[in-house]
């Protein structure tokens, strides 16, 4: 039961980004605007509002986080890899132009501005480690209770 629930986080982490169809990181990505949709699954079903305000919410704390790219990191890492400084230099416009936005409205709809936390390299690489640490330490918790409730 509990690797049915974080399947369904992830799924649930994922369902924000829906918005790229129109403009990223719109309304949607409000952990408000994610509680009343959570809220709208819980009233269906109970057991699914926890796993699912998870899900939406540790996406909007991801995507607060921006990265500086001001050094060019993406095309220099792009250009490890393919060794063609045109093919790195399309790589790191494709992400940029894809996954990049300016923050998320985190208190819509009460108001439209958007806040981010920048990063830069050194610090972004620290952040990047902590929330891997910390996801695997709450996989293996959920796994060890699971295995203790058998």
């Amino acid at each position: 039961m509990k690797g049915e629930k974080l399947v369904l986080v992830a799924i649930a982490s994922l369902l924000p980004d829906v918005d790229m169809l129109w403009q990223h990181r719109s309304e949607i990505h409000s952990p408000l605007v994610l509680l009343a949709f959570a809220l709208v699954i819980g009233f269906q079903n109970r057991t699914l509002f926890k796993p699912v305000l998870l899900g939406f919410w540790s996406h909007s704390a991801l995507d607060i986080i921006l990265f500086d790219n001001s050094k060019h990191t993406i095309k220099n890492m792009a250009n490890q890899i393919v060794a063609n400084e045109s093919m790195a230099q399309n790589i790191e416009d494709s992400i940029t132009r894809y996954t990049s936005a300016d923050g998320i409205m985190l208190f819509y709809p009460l108001s439209n501005e958007k806040f981010s936390i920048i990063l830069v390299e050194e610090s972004y690489a620290v952040i990047a480690s902590l929330i891997i640490i910390i996801a695997v330490l709450i996989f293996l918790g959920l796994r060890f209770r699971e295995h203790r409730a058998d």
